[in-house]
């Protein structure tokens, strides 16, 4: 951080407005349980005596409130003792005062430096600054979240991003545009402060601003075509099929002599297909409003991603960060022909609400090929790139794990043959029948879809059974690589495999379908001689 004049580093805290944050959804869990004991004692709080005082009720509510007070004064004591600090190389956090806590994270290790802006502190005008480091152990969730004014936020990124350049050897770039949050450029004079607020916490940089143009923006058009073509069938069925539940439920209710006792004893179950109902919703329209305003940029070595409606998010993603590029296709959008982006990198996407990271929206493959060039050029070319579909022989691999399956399933079916009810037995082989027919299905599904390609500059992989993936990685990202074969696959002269990269656990490890010839060494020395 920029050193006063007295050569001190500055430190600041959070914004105060993290306590709500942490302790918001109990503090409204508290409250529904106040509201709903005040309408249940209703009666007895109008009475002189004040008997209710004494009701067990109310005591269990006292003991409630008074746990949330030790919890918001701890979370008190906690923010007031913690302070954070750019040095140097390095991004300071103190934690405590008696038993004290420094934790030093280089400038050197820092992957990525995002913000992101919930309803909470859109509302405080807040901001969450979003640390992640180049460690396997951390790659599932952001290694520092610190919340701070959103002019301060752009401040701190700026900063940051300003010392990983100068420890990568790379100064920032004189008067260009900055990024998609300030960040993607310095003009004179950017790389000092402006000013210091009252917490002692630098001000933004007075040339921060947003840049006059996108590479990608995508309209109202382009957002209502990635949410239809990433709607999940799975989805859909499950929600059709509780509604009729539900329906059948109801009418089987309102049908009754006794309909107030019958609705009372099917609320429960009517509460539950409403969640269950809402959930299937908006698991099918999510997508129409999380990509709201989608914006994309590439500036040098980095691309800028801004996007969101209910929650604000902007990622600064280094290039040289990236190891692999993802190329999705839903069912419905192999049916459409669209075809979307994600990358694979450590620090975005790796929260467990944020399991995609997107860089193109469904788009044509024209498009998709047009906005790859602009956005990250460098696996531009790997769209083209052919895989190699599975060999015949691979039904013979198969054989072995199929066979271990039905026996599995036929030794299921008649164990609870033996144990059930006559009535039953049909529904039992009815049963293990769709259990056999849905594993040959898989089996053709995968050998029509999965494939391997590997050329001088890439290994792709392809996979899935509706739906369609595309993994294009280069070599030198690769950290390790396995192969294998069982006895049948030997005879065949196939194999498989098995790539691991640095990302998250949901995009570490990568099957590499069935191959034949020697392409296992030949991806072995590219990993070596990149």
């Amino acid at each position: 951080m920029k050193e006063t004049e007295t050569g001190q580093n500055r430190r600041f805290r959070n914004h105060i407005s993290i306590i709500l944050e942490q302790t918001g959804t109990v503090i409204a869990a508290v409250l529904v349980l106040i509201i709903t004991q005040f309408f249940q004692s209703i009666d007895e709080l109008m009475e002189s005596d004040l008997s209710f005082i004494t009701s067990k009720g109310f005591l269990i509510l006292i003991g409630v409130i008074a746990l949330l007070a030790v919890s918001l004064i701890g979370q008190v004591l906690v923010w007031v003792r913690t302070y954070i600090s750019i040095e140097e190389n390095a991004i300071v956090i103190e934690k405590g005062r008696v038993n004290k806590k420094k934790n030093t994270i280089g400038i050197r290790n820092i992957s990525n430096i995002n913000l992101e802006q919930n309803l909470i502190e859109m509302l405080f005008g807040t901001c969450k600054v979003k640390l992640d480091t180049n460690s396997r152990s951390t790659a599932d969730s952001t290694d520092v979240k610190i919340v701070l004014k959103k002019s301060d936020a752009l401040w701190f990124q700026q900063e940051v991003t300003r010392k990983m350049e100068e420890t990568t050897g790379r100064s920032p770039a004189a008067g260009a545009d900055s990024g998609a949050s300030g960040t993607a450029g310095r003009s004179e004079g950017m790389t000092g402060v402006s000013s210091y607020n009252g917490e002692g916490i630098p001000g933004a940089y007075s040339a921060g601003r947003e840049p006059a143009d996108y590479d990608v923006r995508a309209g109202m058009g382009d957002i209502l075509q990635h949410g239809f073509f990433s709607i999940s069938i799975l989805s859909v069925v499950i929600f059709l099929l509780v509604i009729a539940g539900t329906v059948i439920s109801v009418a089987e209710v309102i049908g009754r002599a006794d309909l107030m006792a019958s609705l009372a004893g099917a609320a429960a179950g009517i509460v539950v297909a409403a969640f269950i109902i809402l959930s299937t919703l908006w698991d099918t329209v999510k997508d129409f409003v999380r990509y709201y305003d989608f914006r994309a940029k590439r500036l040098d070595d980095k691309i800028y991603i801004k996007y969101g409606f209910l929650k604000k998010v902007e990622y600064t993603i280094p290039v040289d960060k990236i190891q692999a590029l993802k190329i999705r296709q839903s069912f419905l959008a192999r049916i459409g022909h669209r075809y979307m982006a994600e990358i694979v990198n450590v620090g975005m996407g790796d929260d467990q609400e944020e399991q995609h990271s997107f860089l193109v929206l469904y788009c044509t493959e024209e498009m998709l090929r047009e906005r790859l060039s602009l956005l990250l050029p460098e696996f531009a070319s790997s769209v083209e790139r052919p895989v190699d579909r599975l060999p015949a022989t691979v039904w013979a691999a198969w054989a072995v794990p199929a066979v271990v399956y039905i026996l599995f399933v036929a030794a299921g079916a008649f164990a609870c043959d033996a144990l059930t009810e006559n009535e039953y037995r049909l529904y039992i082989w009815i049963a293990a029948a769709v259990l056999v027919v849905m594993l040959f299905a898989g089996m053709l599904l995968k050998y029509r879809t999965a494939g391997v390609g590997a050329d001088e500059q890439y290994l792709k992989i392809a996979g899935g059974y509706f739906a369609k993936q595309y993994l294009s990685v280069r070599y030198r990202n690769i950290q390790y690589a396995e192969f294998s074969q069982n006895f049948i696959a030997r005879a065949c002269r196939i194999k498989k495999g098995e790539i691991h990269l640095l990302a998250s656990s949901a995009n570490t490890a990568h099957t590499i379908p069935y191959f034949s010839g020697d392409k296992d060494e030949f991806i072995k020395r590219k990993m070596l001689h990149f």
